[in-house]
């Protein structure tokens, strides 16, 4: 869960914090909510979304060591590319689970991202280095 300045526009480089020394990234799936949901069933999830694509999630390794929300929740630390409509999804019971579990202690409104991170290890990155993706494209500067 991350606040709404976390997010980076996709138009913007993202730039390495000076506060982190081990900053990487890990590939996500991305689906946009579409309606308002509170404790949203698993099997009914499908109702509550209507685009889904990749994003990125940045993180400061060394100081997720001690504090979680400080190492994953700063500004800019998510990259979200094009969203396409959910017939083009592959694995939506990951977003489903994803759906179900988030809308449990939060209400889900209009607009909200939920970001389901895959089993990849995350990657580390460099300065200059570009990451495309499926309909997503992040400069890092």
């Amino acid at each position: 869960m991350k606040c709404d300045s976390s997010l980076l526009n996709q138009k913007k480089p993202f730039f390495l914090p000076d506060w982190s020394q081990d900053v990487r990234y890990c590939r996500c799936m991305v689906a946009r909510i579409s309606r308002l949901g509170k404790c949203i069933e698993e099997r009914f999830a499908d109702r509550y979304y209507d685009a889904v694509g990749t994003g990125l999630n940045f993180r400061a390794e060394d100081v997720i060591l001690h504090n979680w929300a400080e190492g994953t929740a700063f500004d800019n630390a998510l990259c979200v590319g094009e969203l396409l409509p959910v017939d083009q999804s592959t694995d939506r019971q990951a977003i489903h689970r994803a759906i179900a579990r988030v809308s449990e202690k939060v209400t889900l409104r209009n607009g909200d991202l939920v970001f389901v991170d895959t089993a990849e290890e995350a990657r580390p990155i460099e300065r200059e280095q570009v990451i495309e993706e499926a309909h997503l494209y992040c400069k890092i500067k």
